[in-house]
């Protein structure tokens, strides 16, 4: 899929590519996937928590965002980089570092005892996460050939994301109702500890030859300018105040210097050629606004069920299991989807019926469970897992192993900021339509809004589709084709 015009290399090609991994790679990947559905679940695992946080801990009603915002933020901000640390450095020696500051933010997050130290926590939480999850996504790539392999593999690390995000509900009810708040990230240093000895047990400490200098004045410009700008767009929810103004002023212009510098420096943060591939460019922005939409549904659909209809923590968990689900058997099947209809399609089936199920939340009572709430999420997870994998399909194909840290980064970030910065959008249109007040009926007129604006989020997706080239993409090259992937050289 828009592979035309690209001279072929041979795989495992490019500056610094790393070994294929073949040995045992079903084991790999289940060991990284365990990673990274740890990572996904501390995401969104709080939502069902906030309200025990914020009455446990003192948090104002509107720092609450930032249990859910600190942690991405900072996941999203590094990404980049760390994905780039990890192509030049190793990604299993970056894979085990983050893994370490992950587990031990996630002790400091459980014993915080005021919001500052909770806030710091998670932060912390989403630099170690930055540091795991496109290291361990770049030896999926690597462990697997491009084509019905990858796509395979790509399905199951899609299921585990995709459900993972919508089982968290649960997870976290069910934490949060028979223990404590505080066991939703104490439950991390043991699972962490395992995943740990199991990667330096399976994944070989390869150091990539060649230059390995960081671009740490563009890596600094990129991270800084990202993490401004969704500052500056959750701060808006307060209104148009001078310091938003500010922080947006900044978040552009630290951007706009990053790309000049981008284009000087031998060794970039972000190869700008890679963007001037269509698939890796829409590719990332389908990503960015799927995640929007299911961290969207997410949130306001918890507070919805706790706030509005009296729903306890573990009733509101519950209320999302059936879509864990549909998303675990639907992205299980991404790659016999893909291989009969092809990516363009999941992708464009995938906004229609996140459309629809964003469309019933928004025009749903709030006490309507079973005729409401529930055909919504339903609907919300199947567009979810027809489109998570097929994103990450088009994102990475033809990028050469040597750069798939880089290439998993930009898409993660893409997953990791789109989702924050669309919850702070969206989240500033709730508070604004309920005008400060904390009324069932305001706050359902909020949660209303967010629900109908959010309807954009979908319809963007379907014309980042149309803009892709032709469909190449079932199999990737086709199924039955003879002829060796085509990477890209970078």
């Amino acid at each position: 899929m828009g592979t035309r015009g690209r001279s072929p290399s041979p795989p495992g090609s490019g500056p610094m590519a790393e070994p294929r991994a073949a040995r045992r790679p079903g084991l790999l990947l289940a060991v990284l996937c365990t990673a990274q559905i740890m990572l996904v679940l501390d995401l969104v695992v709080v939502t069902v928590a906030l309200p025990s946080i914020r009455a446990d801990l003192g948090v104002a009603e509107a720092d609450l965002q930032w249990v859910v915002t600190a942690y991405g933020l900072a996941y999203g901000g590094f990404m980049i980089t760390a994905g780039r640390v990890g192509d030049l450095f190793g990604h299993r020696r970056v894979l085990v570092a983050g893994l370490v500051v992950f587990t031990a933010a996630s002790a400091l997050a459980g014993l915080a005892g005021s919001p500052a130290v909770l806030f710091a926590a998670r932060a912390l939480q989403g630099v170690g996460g930055a540091l795991v999850s496109p290291t361990a996504l770049a030896l999926v790539a690597t462990a697997f050939a491009e084509g019905d392999a990858r796509n395979r593999a790509l399905g199951v690390w899609g299921a585990v994301g995709s459900a993972g995000a919508t089982g968290a509900a649960l997870v976290g009810g069910l934490l949060t109702d028979l223990v404590h708040w505080r066991a939703i990230f104490m439950i991390n240093l043991p699972v962490g500890a395992a995943v740990i000895l199991a990667v330096l047990r399976l994944v070989g400490d390869h150091r990539p030859g060649g230059p390995r200098r960081l671009d740490l004045t563009g890596a600094a410009l990129l991270t800084g300018g990202a993490v401004l700008l969704v500052a500056a767009v959750t701060r808006a929810a307060e209104g148009p105040t001078a310091a938003v103004w500010a922080m947006a002023a900044a978040s552009v212009a630290m951007l706009a210097v990053f790309a000049v510098v981008e284009r000087r420096v031998a060794e970039p943060v972000v190869k700008l050629s890679m963007l001037a591939d269509p698939n890796v460019r829409y590719g990332n922005l389908i990503c960015a606004l799927s995640a929007a939409a299911a961290l969207v549904t997410q949130y306001f659909t918890t507070l919805s069920l706790q706030n509005v209809a009296g729903l306890s923590p573990l009733q509101t968990g519950l209320a999302f299991a059936p879509v864990t689900a549909i998303i675990v058997v639907v992205s299980g099947r991404v790659g016999a989807l893909v291989a009969r209809f092809g990516v363009r399609r999941m992708l464009a089936g995938g906004a229609a019926v996140t459309a629809l199920g964003l469309l019933v939340l928004g025009l749903a009572p709030p006490g309507a469970l079973w005729t409401g709430v529930l055909p919504g999420l339903l609907l919300g997870g199947l567009g979810a897992g027809l489109m998570y994998a097929p994103s990450m399909i088009v994102s990475t194909t033809g990028v050469a192993d040597g750069d798939q840290g880089l290439a998993s980064g930009l898409l993660n970030t893409s997953f990791q900021l789109g989702g924050p910065l669309g919850l702070a959008v969206l989240n500033a249109v709730a508070a604004a339509v309920a005008g400060g007040a904390t009324g069932a009926q305001a706050l359902t007129d909020g949660y209303r809004a967010a629900f109908l604006w959010s309807l954009a989020l979908p319809t963007l997706i379907a014309a980042a589709v149309a803009a892709l080239p032709g469909d190449r993409s079932r199999g990737m090259p086709a199924p039955g084709s003879a002829s060796p992937p085509t990477r890209r050289s970078a």
